[in-house]
């Protein structure tokens, strides 16, 4: 009787089966076999494409590198010359390159003259108008006190003293707009160094003590808020460059770069007003980590630097500066390049031609 009902209850999970078989064979005009194996052999084409494709770039990948070794006995070491660096870990601030000029200083020596000019007329105005008010002051209290002091005198006081602060008024206004005019032309800064009569800027200026520089950037960069110093040269030499210091931004643009300008000042030495000199300024304050590359290390290829790298006795791979950044003296390398790395300081142009020498013997 048990074994009865376990009989009957797989008839029933098998009868229940296949009508799930049937329905789902109805509903499709392929069978339930067709479809997987379809899915089986889009599957495998797919493993099969990326199998392709992965080892395509590997063997590619092996391919550049192999091209790029070169491999001398001693006797060409020798004669090559070959001598290496081991490179060591360094920091570095990118930099971008900008214009300079000497200012001259003709400009403001002429509206410094028109100023002390209007002041003086003004303290001369003021000398007339308090002479003036005290004279009239002087006839009214007679007029009062002892009567004899004609109406008609004190009425001519009276006018001589508005003329005078009439006079007063204009010279003002025209103090103030040689002011602006300063102002407008130079900016805040600098023409408080014009327009003060004891500016130690400004008699720096005209001693040639130092010298005022208007940079302009390309057109392209902006001057980030933390810079105060750039560096400058006469000879486009980034290792001979010196310091110049901020000093406000220029409220005008060259007309051919348009990029932005600003005032910077630097000691004269041998600067001469209307130089043009190269400006370098730091972009970023969070220093790279890499390594340096001597200008001396570098074999040129093609259109593009290169460097070879010692990677075993008489070995040597080709390695590309692409994605390195220009400094003073050479290139920084934040990658492909590192530390530790056998550097070939001479000899390199040597290993250029063995190893293209070798690739020709490699393919007859």
């Amino acid at each position: 009787m048990r074994l009865r009902g376990k009989i009957s209850v797989w008839l029933l999970v098998l009868l229940v089966l296949a009508a799930f078989l049937w329905l789902i064979t109805a509903a499709s005009n392929a069978t339930l076999r067709d479809t997987v194996e379809a899915w089986f052999d889009h599957y495998s084409e797919a493993v099969d494409e990326a199998q392709a494709d992965d080892g395509s770039t590997d063997e590619a990948e092996a391919t550049s590198a192999a091209t790029m070794l070169v491999r001398v006995d001693d006797n060409i070491g020798d004669y090559a010359g070959v001598e290496t660096l081991s490179l060591v870990a360094t920091g570095f601030s990118p930099e971008s390159k900008a214009l300079a000029k000497v200012v001259d200083l003709r400009p403001m020596l002429v509206l410094r003259a028109k100023h002390n000019q209007s002041v003086a007329a003004l303290n001369v105005a003021n000398i007339a108008e308090r002479a003036l008010a005290a004279e009239l002051a002087r006839l009214k209290l007679l007029a009062k006190s002892t009567g004899s002091v004609a109406t008609k005198n004190i009425h001519y006081a009276q006018a001589d003293w508005r003329a005078a602060m009439a006079n007063l008024q204009g010279l003002n206004f025209q103090r103030q707009t040689i002011k602006e005019q300063v102002i407008q032309s130079w900016g805040n800064v600098i023409a408080t160094w014009i327009l003060s009569a004891d500016s130690k800027q400004w008699q720096r200026l005209l001693l040639r003590q130092d010298s005022l520089l208007l940079v302009t950037l390309p057109l392209n960069l902006s001057l980030s808020a933390e810079v105060s110093v750039i560096r400058i040269a006469r000879d486009g030499s980034r290792q001979q460059a010196r310091k110049a210091y901020f000093v406000s931004p220029a409220l005008a643009t060259e007309s051919l770069t348009q990029g932005e300008t600003y005032f910077f000042k630097t000691t004269t030495g041998r600067l001469r007003t209307g130089m043009r000199l190269d400006a370098w300024l730091a972009q970023g304050f969070k220093p790279l980590n890499g390594v340096h590359i001597p200008q001396q290390a570098i074999t040129w290829h093609d259109g593009q630097a290169w460097v070879y790298v010692k990677l075993e006795d008489n070995l040597y791979q080709r390695r590309s500066l692409q994605s390195g950044l220009a400094t003073a003296g050479g290139v920084f390398m934040t990658d492909e390049i590192y530390a530790g790395d056998s550097l070939v300081m001479s000899g390199a142009q040597m290993l250029l031609s063995e190893e293209f020498r070798w690739q020709i013997e490699g393919d007859d």
